[in-house]
């Protein structure tokens, strides 16, 4: 069972009674760059370029977020003062974005790339 994995967080995709399910990452990948979902903010950001949205396999062996040969589209947006080769966000509404952040980077940077940009209190 394949199913489409875009959402604020983690999401997690399974097929009841099969086995190896696996709970996957929203991902999008741009330019070659795998980018992974860290949560939500209501900054302001512009529109960018579109990515490709990862898939969740998520049963057999290799479970876990896939890019299809042919993968779905989603709009991208960049955040003021970050560069969109570590940070992307994609629409979840009108004033919502999820944080996706360049797997490539440190986890440390990362975390700290989300925390500066979440709507959550240091």
């Amino acid at each position: 069972m394949l199913c489409l994995v875009l959402a604020a967080s983690t999401a997690g995709c399974s097929d009841t009674g099969s086995t190896g399910s696996a709970d996957c990452s929203a991902q999008i990948r741009e330019s070659g760059v795998v980018y992974t979902s860290y949560g939500t903010t209501r900054r302001d950001a512009t529109r960018h370029v579109e990515a490709d949205v990862a898939q969740c396999d998520d049963i057999g062996p290799d479970a876990g977020s896939v890019f299809p040969d042919d993968p779905g589209q989603v709009r991208t947006w960049v955040f003021d003062g970050y560069s969109p080769s570590d940070v992307l966000g994609v629409q979840y509404g009108r004033t919502v974005f999820g944080v996706f952040v360049a797997d490539r980077l440190h986890p440390d940077v990362r975390e700290r790339i989300y925390r500066e940009l979440s709507d959550a209190e240091p």
